[in-house]
């Protein structure tokens, strides 16, 4: 739904993300309430590890809606998230900090009536510090019918003739079974698509139900054999609601190993075939449309152009398509 840019205010010398609505095809309105919805709600929302939302506005010249957020640049400068990390580079201590900090933010937008609905590697950034910031609510659930009403949510429903549909939204690999089965996003949805990503964070592996790894990490006496069976449950009234409470297990619980989890898990016959493609994408169910990229929105000089969730040719494609493909690429 969104193009996200680098820019820098222009009266300020501030730079700040832009996000820009460019959804154009597939019930566009329904979408682009979703995206205003999006900037009202992390307005409100106040966490270090939440991205912050300081302006909303709609561009002088085509009417299309934008916020401001913070910008969220890695120690050497450019956008990196948790799917840019290299596993086996990985201290276990640091993937426990990174576990307490979202724990902790999860559980904060759960207590304000918020189901993220898209918790995954690309949608967690890494600051210059270390630390983690989770981004991208464009398709969260709000289920605090005072928020709803505060930010005017629309419902993700869609009639056609004498029938609806909902609105099935994830991304394919870390949506709970239950979503992906058409149910309505809990919490424990939420919690499910942590597991997902810690999994890999900790063996380099993708979780798949029925997989082999939890006797991996059983084998190796690793403690977060006492987190992410829970976290990972088929049954969702069986997943933890509380995620913070997790971060005291695993402080409390033996220590592991030297980190050679990652190591060993790569030398398992059964490695290559849970190995995850490099980049998970999106899936918007019952969607269908292409995305423009909006260049010009007043008040902000764009300077460069991130797309996390785009392969190179979809790039290319959609800045041709406007005619600003040389200039966005500079």
């Amino acid at each position: 739904m969104g193009s996200v840019y680098e820019v820098e205010h222009e009266q300020l010398g501030v730079r700040y993300a832009l996000k820009v609505f460019t959804h154009e095809s597939g019930h566009v309105d329904v979408l682009k309430k979703k995206f205003l919805t999006e900037g009202r709600v992390l307005a409100r929302l106040h966490d270090p590890h939440l991205v912050r939302v300081f302006d909303l506005n709609f561009d002088e010249t085509t009417g299309t809606p934008y916020f401001v957020m913070d910008l969220i640049l890695s120690g050497d400068g450019s956008p990196r998230t948790l799917l840019d990390v290299k596993t086996a580079e990985l201290d276990e201590d640091c993937v426990l900090g990174w576990f307490a900090e979202l724990a902790a933010a999860v559980d904060y937008i759960h207590e304000q009536g918020i189901v993220h609905r898209d918790i995954k590697l690309g949608n967690v950034l890494l600051s210059s510090d270390g630390h983690v910031v989770l981004s991208d609510f464009g398709i969260s659930r709000l289920f605090s019918e005072r928020l709803r009403s505060d930010v005017k949510a629309v419902n993700t429903m869609v009639s056609e003739a004498a029938t609806s549909a909902r609105l099935m939204m994830g991304t394919q690999g870390y949506m709970a079974p239950e979503v992906a089965r058409g149910e309505e996003a809990t919490i424990a949805a939420d919690s499910y698509s942590l597991g997902v990503m810690f999994v890999y964070l900790l063996t380099g592996i993708w979780y798949e139900p029925g997989s082999k790894v939890f006797k991996l990490l059983e084998t190796l006496e690793y403690r977060w054999i006492d987190v992410l069976p829970r976290l990972l449950s088929e049954n969702p009234a069986e997943r933890p609601t509380n995620l913070s409470e997790l971060v005291e297990t695993l402080l409390r619980a033996r220590r592991s190993r030297p980190t050679e989890i990652v190591a060993r898990a790569e030398s398992l016959p059964e490695a290559d075939a849970l190995r995850p493609p490099r980049r998970k994408r999106r899936v918007l169910f019952a969607l269908a449309g292409a995305a423009a990229v909006v260049a010009a929105v007043a008040g902000y000089f764009l300077f460069s152009h991130h797309s996390e969730s785009s392969a190179a040719d979809d790039f290319d494609a959609a800045f041709s398509a406007v005619g600003i493909y040389e200039e966005a690429r500079q």
